[in-house]
């Protein structure tokens, strides 16, 4: 399990875990799992993200940035030994497992190991001699492209990311809403995201509060981009991309 450290010049405040599938919200207000009580901190600033065996950092558009060993970021993978600065306060991440080399990873992009095993060569060669019979590739073996993931990461309440598997999420108070949310005005169906070739789209559908996607009020519709933070009612969620 990996740990948080919060200090404020270098003096030790407070240290918290955080495990597989959980996440910390990071920020001023009481709401949060780490609350920085600065001026100097948003109300709800940054967030730390368990993903698989790996861990995000992510800033929520905060008013004055987040770094990461003194480079200013909007995400960045956490590394073991990583110091991140919030106001005037770090936080040290720790996870001992995680002894291996900086890994490179970025949303939308990964970086592949090159492999030479015996299993490996023959299934070259196998390809290679599918190609050459025909002079056409085999179907069979010609890879996918990586097919990317939409996933809503919720910022209020304690529920589980939704990845966005289906062509359309519905939000709203109807007890059907993949996303149920709650709020003065909030329509039945307050909005859809719609999953389109070139990705996730968000519509506003009714009700007297619009949905809004980075403080923007969306009166019809709008691409979701990496990151773009949402609120509809009392729910507020940040939109990721991955693959």
């Amino acid at each position: 399990m990996a740990t948080i450290e919060l200090s404020f010049k270098d003096k030790g405040i407070n240290q918290y875990s955080i495990g597989a599938g959980d996440s910390l919200l990071i920020g001023r207000n009481s709401v949060n799992d780490i609350v920085i009580d600065n001026l100097a901190v948003s109300a709800q600033h940054a967030k730390i993200e368990s993903i698989g065996n790996d861990y995000l950092f992510v800033d929520l558009q905060s008013e004055n940035g987040s770094f990461v060993n003194d480079e200013q970021t909007k995400s960045h993978w956490l590394n073991d030994g990583d110091i991140i600065t919030v106001g005037k306060h770090t936080l040290k991440f720790s996870n001992p497992i995680d002894c291996a080399p900086e890994k490179i990873r970025q949303f939308g992009n990964t970086k592949t190991m090159r492999i030479d095993t015996k299993s490996f060569r023959e299934l070259v060669k196998r390809k290679q001699a599918d190609e050459t019979s025909d002079g056409k590739p085999n179907p069979a073996e010609t890879p996918n492209k990586t097919e990317q993931t939409g996933v809503l990461s919720f910022l209020t309440g304690k529920k589980q990311n939704l990845q966005l598997n289906a062509k359309m999420i519905r939000i709203g108070k109807d007890v059907n809403s993949e996303v149920r949310v709650k709020g003065m005005g909030v329509g039945k169906t307050a909005a859809v995201i719609n999953r389109m070739q070139d990705g996730w789209y968000i519509n506003y559908v009714g009700g007297i509060s619009k949905p809004k996607v980075n403080n923007q009020t969306i009166n019809k519709s709008a691409k979701l981009e990496n990151l773009d933070i949402l609120k509809i009612g009392s729910t507020k969620m940040q939109f990721l991309v991955f693959g």
